[in-house]
């Protein structure tokens, strides 16, 4: 199996990551990641009550539910749905002594226990930023690709990384919409 694809998402509920909400093209996003990559590498992502459900079906639908790994942390043991527990490769991380230090505990240990291929960003908020940063500490040399189509998070680190992406690249990332086909484009195959 090739190396896997590190998954970072939210469905966007606080300013300014709404401004240029597309719920849609996160839900699409999301949903053709998982067709893309299921059947020949893992996705791993924590998770998040809006995207797991998403992965899930996709997952489901592919027969490819092994393939997905969510890391969580004990902090939300009781407030996960029951659909984050259909996994059966479900990573529970310690509990900090509060949130912050619980989420930052299991984004350093979900980061840090693979060797990825590449990381997507789509949708999302103050999460992205802090998993964009532990994920070029971390994997230096891979490349990391922000859907700023999808807004929220996601757009405000696609322009924050224009630099790294050519011209076309860039407005790839920034327009595009036929994700299956951004996603065939751009993930290393390796």
């Amino acid at each position: 199996m090739i190396r896997p694809v590190f998954l970072s998402s939210s469905v966007p509920i606080e300013e300014p990551f709404t401004k240029r909400l597309d719920p849609l093209a996160i839900r699409e996003a999301i949903i053709a990641l998982a067709v893309v990559t299921l059947r020949e590498r893992e996705l791993v992502f924590g998770g998040h009550p809006a995207i797991s459900p998403l992965v899930e079906h996709a997952a489901r639908s592919l027969g490819a539910l092994n393939n997905v790994h969510i890391y969580q942390s004990l902090f939300y043991e009781d407030r996960i749905p029951e659909v984050a527990r259909k996994f059966k490769n479900m990573h529970w991380t310690k509990k900090g002594s509060n949130e912050a230090e619980s989420q930052y505990l299991m984004r350093k240990e979900m980061i840090g226990s693979w060797n990825f291929c590449a990381a997507v960003y789509i949708g999302g908020m103050d999460g992205i930023f802090e998993e964009s940063k532990l994920f070029r500490e971390r994997h230096a040399d891979k490349p990391q690709f922000a859907l700023g189509s999808t807004g929220g998070a996601a757009e405000i680190l696609l322009n924050n990384m224009r630099e790294h992406f050519s011209g076309d690249f860039f407005h790839i990332l920034q327009e595009e919409r036929r994700y299956r086909r951004v996603f065939r484009q751009l993930l290393p195959v390796d």
